[in-house]
């Protein structure tokens, strides 16, 4: 069984497109969260996965973008809620209501058993779905007891942090799969993760992130937020750290 892991696609069609180039026709995908905010194509993206993951769980973008307050996302820098404000305003007009219905009916967490093994999917952390900037790559090992002393489960799925990371402990696994979208580990190119019968992989993937610059720039936002995200596509950077 080849499991697709992926986070954050953040409405990047061009990514998700060389995803589906590169890993044709997996058993099952699972998604970690944030299928839109920053990027230009929120529906492609979200009609993708409702028709390709097994299971999916909502991000913070995901659930702020639901919510009747239409407030930005939790737990943002306050640089960044412009830039998170304006393109979820675009994702909501562009979602069709049955894909705005679809995602909101995501939960905040999930646990799906595929290939003999269980899968448990969040966002951030099981305690904290949507928020804090947890790293499984640096927590000590009774930090992450802690977090998932309650949890059942062989593979952990996180994301939220846009940076991959893959972290054994005993007999489980946490993965960050890092961020199809908007990738923030210092290279542009794109990171999901492969389960293949037990073996766990992160694969970084190059895809045409000038083409997905150039879709931010006919979306009509504002200049200067055009420009903040324009750059982080181009870097895999950003002078504060993009939740």
């Amino acid at each position: 069984m080849r499991v697709i892991l992926l986070a954050d696609i953040h409405a990047n069609w061009e990514a998700l497109l060389a995803l589906q180039r590169a890993e044709q026709q997996p058993d099952a995908v699972l998604f970690a969260g944030d299928a839109v905010g920053y990027g230009p194509e929120p529906a492609q993206c979200v009609r993708w996965l409702r028709g390709n993951s097994q299971a999916a769980v909502q991000g913070n973008h995901d659930y702020a973008l639901t919510q009747a307050t239409g407030g930005a996302p939790p737990g943002l820098p306050a640089e960044l809620a412009e830039a998170a404000q304006q393109t979820l305003e675009m994702a909501r007009r562009r979602l069709a209501l049955a894909d705005l219905a679809a995602l909101a009916a995501w939960p905040l967490t999930a646990t799906v058993e595929i290939g003999g093994a269980r899968f448990h999917l969040c966002h951030a952390t099981p305690v904290d779905p949507l928020g804090g900037e947890f790293s499984p790559a640096l927590a000590c090992e009774a930090a992450l007891e802690n977090l998932y002393s309650g949890v059942a489960a062989d593979v952990l799925v996180v994301g939220h942090t846009h940076l991959p990371a893959l972290r054994q402990w005993g007999r489980r696994v946490v993965v960050n799969p890092g961020s199809l979208g908007q990738p923030r580990h210092g290279v542009p190119d794109a990171t999901y993760a492969v389960w293949d019968d037990g073996r766990l992989q992160i694969r970084h993937l190059h895809y045409d992130h000038a083409g997905a610059a150039l879709r931010l720039s006919l979306c009509g936002l504002g200049v200067e937020i055009t420009e903040q995200l324009t750059a982080a596509l181009a870097t895999g950077l950003l002078t504060t750290y993009l939740p």
